[in-house]
C-alpha cells in the first residue's frame, strides 16, 4: 500500500471511526480476522471494534480524538493522538464524575495485502485517566493506599 493510503485508514479509525463515531466505517477497514491478543473480547474483525467504541462511549460519551502526528508505511501507520472526554458513565466499579478528562496516547495498525487492518497496539497510561478523574491517588502515593505494603 502507498503511505498515503495507510495514513488515510489511520485517519479513518480516530477522526471517522472513534470521534464521531462512525461505526459503519470498521466494516469497511477492518479485516474479518482482527483479534489483537491483548483485547479479551469474545469477538473478532470490525465487531471486536464496534464493541470497544460503543462501551468506551458509554463511559465517555463525548469521546474525541485529534492526531497530532501520523506516520504511514507500507504495512502500518503510525499515530499519535490527543484524546479529550468526560466521564459521564459508570465502569470499572466507578460512578461517573462528569469531570473532563484528556490523555495523549499513540496507536500502530498494521495491515494486510488487501489493505485492511489486521493487528493493532496501542499505548496510553489508563491509570493517569482514572487518577485526572480524582478515582485513584497518585501514582507516587499510591503505597500509602496498600495496608499491606511494607517499604
Amino acid at each position: 500500500m502507498k503511505t498515503e493510503e495507510t495514513e488515510r485508514i489511520g485517519k479513518i479509525w480516530f477522526e471517522d471511526m472513534w470521534s464521531t463515531p462512525n461505526l459503519n466505517a470498521a466494516d469497511e477497514i477492518i479485516d474479518v480476522d482482527y483479534d489483537p491478543s491483548w483485547i479479551h473480547i469474545d469477538k473478532k474483525g470490525a465487531a471486536q471494534v464496534k464493541h470497544e467504541i460503543t462501551y468506551l462511549r458509554s463511559v465517555f460519551p463525548d469521546l474525541t480524538y485529534n492526531i497530532v502526528e501520523i506516520k504511514g508505511e507500507e504495512d502500518k501507520v503510525w499515530i499519535r493522538y490527543k484524546a479529550r472526554a468526560t466521564h459521564k458513565g459508570e465502569s470499572w466499579g466507578f460512578k461517573p464524575t462528569n469531570k473532563r478528562v484528556e490523555f495523549e496516547g499513540a496507536t500502530i495498525l498494521y495491515f494486510n495485502s488487501k489493505g485492511k487492518v489486521i493487528d493493532r497496539w496501542g499505548a496510553f497510561c489508563f491509570y493517569d485517566i482514572l487518577e485526572e478523574l480524582g478515582l485513584v491517588p497518585p501514582f507516587w502515593e499510591l503505597h500509602s493506599h496498600l495496608p499491606n505494603f511494607k517499604k
